[in-house]
């Protein structure tokens, strides 16, 4: 049912709405949320017809991070060019090993992710990690 609402362009992303979806995991979206004053980053919600519902987190006009959420949990995706030597500073972070197996182990095409699953509050530190690199990144 949640899958489907967040592909519905009619669906609200209120926060009751985030609130029923998220479950336990609404204080680490709060605190994320909060938090991204704090990097000049503003959280826009935008529906896209091949994705559903996403928000897009900018800095200025570049995208830093992709949000979705989904039944109990949200996702954080960076998107990076294939540039080997930002792999290789992605890997060099001090974040979550799976974080760093699933980037090891991915194709070497034109673009790479790094996806932070986040169900609870300890897990945001991997994203203001990657939310520096990537800010720094060129």
């Amino acid at each position: 049912m949640i899958e489907q609402l967040m592909k519905d362009p009619n669906t609200q992303m209120t926060d009751e709405f985030l609130a029923e979806v998220l479950g336990d995991s609404l204080a680490a979206w709060k605190m994320f949320n909060e938090s991204l004053s704090n990097y000049d980053i503003s959280l826009e919600w935008r529906y896209y017809k091949d994705g559903g519902w996403l928000a897009k987190c900018t800095h200025k006009k570049r995208t830093i991070i992709w949000t979705s959420v989904s039944e109990g949990f949200f996702s954080a995706s960076f998107l990076f060019s294939a540039k080997p030597e930002l792999r290789a500073g992605v890997l060099a972070l001090a974040i979550s090993d799976d974080i760093k197996n699933a980037l090891a182990s991915s194709p070497k095409e034109k673009w790479f992710s790094a996806v932070v699953n986040v169900y609870q509050e300890s897990q945001l530190a991997d994203v203001y990690k990657l939310i520096d690199y990537k800010k720094s990144a060129k």
